[in-house]
């Protein structure tokens, strides 16, 4: 078994060290004498696919995602993890014909509450679809798939254009089975790959399997790719909030990405907040400031993270991603690389301009809408919005969008299709993997008792503790970021064009594909490196976006 082990943050390491590594030895031996079903060995390991959550029966499905190795190896098939049980279950080939042409770095959502998963566009290739013989390739396909039923249905798209890196949602408003809304990314069309813009937003509605096309207005994004977004609403259910980080009230929060040309801007991605209204249709920035195209600077720069709400959606967990900018590791201290933003601002005050970043807390488990939403649709942070339509009116065609949003659907509750009891009778006796898991923290536990005489009678813990409370206590009051430092509202500059001399390449027609995954070796950061998520001391300046000319 191969394996990286970090011990940090310890007054002394030596005695620890050889304690840990004897317990770590011992891990190693009972995995590898646990009974393990073959077939977990050959779960592909994927990037730029999805999982599919079913929180109903406990499981995730994998779909699409390029194989790390170049080449997809084997024939698609049906893989569901079993959240219970621990182990992989294969439901075999797609029942659809002809059957999927998987791809990667599509927009993919899994809905709960209705038992589907869908996966729109993407990037088809040898690497993501085995007997593909063409080059890689931009698709528009949408496709569907049935928890309970096993079945993939090939739905209707947008358009017909090929589209990728973009990123979708799912609403409970319209019909029964709600709406999804999808943004972003970029658009093939007369054989030139261009950025979709965020002041175009598409909806689709399950129901009717047909799609609705909408403009946004406000302080609409840049453009972007592989940014991640989740949406909240607000208790009443007047608007729908996406909140996208770099990113219905219903706000849809919306984080973070890689920059898209043209135009070409003097950034390489993103680490902002953007927050989209619905179904006013406005844009509203979160952070950093609440106006203008202000990031951080490019060390911060992030994308192709999770965000995740959690806690009634009182909550956003931003995770995992890509720093173009340099090779350090995201932070370690405190957060371990999940960044939490209050969608209704910190501890969900609602009320509070200034910040939306701090530590998780369990204890919240309720949403409200931020202050800065409800200051352009109306009402307060329990909803009421007073703009329940955009500004200028819904396009041309779009009366049934209205009509759509007005509807509040009773979505009936969903049963699991299997024994989700672990108490019942039937499932009293153990897998291979929950005894290597009774095994494993049995041995852990040694380990502790093995460390406990280290730590009798010292205060290093109870002292830095002390100190980190003493530093957030004061910290809390100026506000925190996502990324690997903080801000507060400094001065700021626009995002503008620039009329300087000097020569830039032209846009390509041919968009890159996605960056590689595999970069150069990390370099943990240290704590006077990295602030925590409420961090002392001097902030990072935002950074201006500008427009670089383009060259002639």
């Amino acid at each position: 078994m191969i394996a990286s082990y970090s011990i940090t943050g310890l007054a002394s390491q030596e005695h620890t060290v050889q304690v840990w590594l004897i317990v770590i030895l011992l891990v190693d031996w009972v995995v590898a004498n646990t009974p393990r079903d073959n077939f977990c060995r050959s779960i592909p390991t994927v990037h730029g696919g999805v999982l599919w959550g079913d929180s109903v029966n406990k499981r995730f499905y994998l779909y699409g995602g390029e194989w790390t190795g170049g080449t997809a190896d084997a024939v698609f098939t049906v893989l569901g993890y079993d959240v219970l049980y621990n182990h992989w279950d294969d439901f075999g080939l797609p029942s659809i014909k002809p059957p999927p042409q998987v791809a990667a770095y599509g927009a993919g959502v899994g809905v709960s509450e209705i038992g589907s998963g869908y996966y729109y566009g993407g990037y088809i290739s040898n690497a993501s679809m085995s007997g593909w013989t063409q080059p890689r390739k931009m698709s528009s396909n949408f496709y569907s798939y049935d928890y309970d039923s096993n079945d993939f249905t090939q739905a209707a798209n947008p358009d017909d254009l090929p589209r990728a890196e973009g990123a979708m949602v799912w609403i409970p408003a319209g019909d029964a089975r709600g709406l999804l809304v999808y943004m972003g990314g970029v658009v093939s069309q007369n054989n030139t790959v261009q950025p979709q813009g965020f002041d175009e937003i598409f909806v689709y509605d399950p129901t009717d399997n047909s799609w609705l096309k909408q403009s946004a207005t406000g302080e609409v994004p840049q453009n972007r790719r592989q940014f991640c977004m989740d949406v909240a609403w607000a208790p009443d259910r007047s608007s729908y909030n996406m909140y996208r980080f770099t990113p219905l009230e219903s706000p849809l929060y919306l984080w973070g990405g890689h920059k898209v040309t043209p135009p070409e801007v003097n950034v390489t991605s993103y680490n902002d907040i953007y927050i989209l209204s619905m179904p006013s249709f406005n844009w509203v920035k979160a952070y950093p400031g609440n106006s203008g195209n202000y990031t951080l600077p490019p060390k911060f720069g992030h994308y192709a993270a999770s965000c995740n709400m959690v806690k009634s959606m009182s909550q956003m967990l931003v995770i995992g991603g890509t720093y173009t900018d340099t090779n350090d590791c995201d932070l370690a201290y405190e957060i371990w690389g999940q960044h939490n933003f209050w969608t209704g601002t910190n501890q969900n005050a609602g009320d509070n301009t200034s910040y939306y970043w701090a530590l998780y807390n369990p204890n919240i488990t309720t949403n409200v809408v931020p202050i800065d939403v409800y200051n352009v649709t109306g009402g307060d942070k329990m909803g009421g919005a007073n703009l329940t339509a955009p500004q200028k009116g819904f396009d041309p065609g779009n009366e049934l969008l209205q009509t759509l949003f007005d509807r509040k659907p009773v979505i009936p509750d969903r049963k699991p299709t299997r024994d989700v009891d672990m108490n019942s009778s039937d499932t009293s006796s153990l897998s291979g993997g929950a005894i290597a898991g009774i095994v494993i923290g049995s041995v852990a536990g040694l380990g502790l008792l093995l460390l406990a005489w280290y730590y009798l009678g010292k205060r290093v813990l109870h002292r830095r503790e002390e100190r980190r409370q003493e530093r957030y206590s004061i910290s809390s009051q100026t506000g925190n970021m996502a990324g690997l430092s903080s801000v507060r509202n400094t001065p700021m500059s626009m995002i503008s064009r620039q009329k300087s001399a000097g020569t830039r390449g032209t846009a390509s027609s041919n968009y890159p594909s996605p960056p590689p995954v595999e970069q150069g070796p990390p370099v943990e950061l240290n704590a006077e490196q990295v602030p925590g998520e409420l961090p002392s001391g001097d902030p990072a300046t935002p950074r201006i976006i500008n427009e670089l000319p383009a060259e002639h």
